[in-house]
């Protein structure tokens, strides 16, 4: 029985090597692309921020229930709520229902409910938000946020209690309920992983977790506390030393990024 020449094994080596190179070169590209795909919406997300302002006179969702009105758009429709902070104050922030919460209820469901009604952003949300609370029940929370062109977690806006709007790179798993007050909770769960979310800062600010425009959040710890989104050394496997953590592989990151 005649055996494979010297020859013959190096280039089945040589072979199995190409094959594996160019796997591994695609994965990178792809990775790569979404990154930038990534940076491209945040930018476009800002722009589109400039542009509904500029038309409207005020923040997507800060709006006032008489403006919203007149211009068409999504206006809260519970009266009781518009003596509530985060419904539509025009106050500059895009905050909750209360000014030391960040519960999903209010301005930031309805951010992105009038950038669809004014129809300068792709596709449609917030459709299915429950009009008494301004929250969103009835829907998952691809009916009401924009999913991340990175393919994990989705875009929300808030502000961090500082009187800052932030776009937020999350994952929510689900919707709380509308309880009184119309504060409805979140399950949240990390979406990036430190690489991730290190090539995504780089590109857009100084790469660092705990300062500049983009900032490192602990996306599994409670979002509805402003704590969790300033205490960056507590972001476990994001998080080492003030650095991202680029050995880590898990998806322990999630990230702000300052309305520009």
């Amino acid at each position: 029985m005649k055996g494979f020449t010297l020859i013959e094994l190096s280039v089945v080596i040589v072979i199995i090597g190409l094959i594996i190179g160019g796997v591994l070169v695609g994965r990178d590209l792809i990775a790569s692309a979404g990154i930038r795909a990534q940076v491209s919406q945040i930018e476009k997300y800002n722009a589109t921020v400039h542009t509904f302002r500029t038309k409207y006179g005020g923040l997507p969702g800060d709006l006032t229930r008489a403006d919203a009105s007149g211009f068409g758009l999504y206006a809260i429709t519970y009266a009781p709520y518009l003596a509530n902070p985060g419904y539509g104050d025009n106050n500059d922030i895009i905050n909750s229902r209360n000014a030391s919460s960040t519960n999903l209820a209010g301005e930031p469901f309805m951010f992105w409910r009038q950038l669809s009604d004014a129809q300068i952003i792709d596709g449609a949300y917030g459709s299915l938000l429950n009009t008494a609370a301004e929250c969103g029940t009835g829907g998952t929370a691809e009916n009401f946020f924009p999913a991340s062109k990175i393919g994990k977690g989705y875009v929300e806006a808030n502000t961090a209690g500082n009187g800052v709007n932030y776009f937020l790179i999350v994952n929510l798993t689900s919707l709380g309920g509308c309880g009184a007050g119309g504060g409805a909770h979140s399950t949240n769960a990390n979406a990036l992983t430190a690489q991730e979310a290190y090539a995504i800062d780089s590109k857009i600010d100084n790469g660092l977790p705990g300062s500049g425009t983009v900032f490192a959040i602990n996306g599994a710890a409670n979002l509805n506390l402003y704590a969790s989104w300033t205490t960056v050394s507590a972001v476990a496997g994001c998080v080492a030393s003030s650095a991202y953590a680029l050995t880590q592989t898990t998806q322990s990151c999630s990230l702000r990024f300052k309305f520009q």
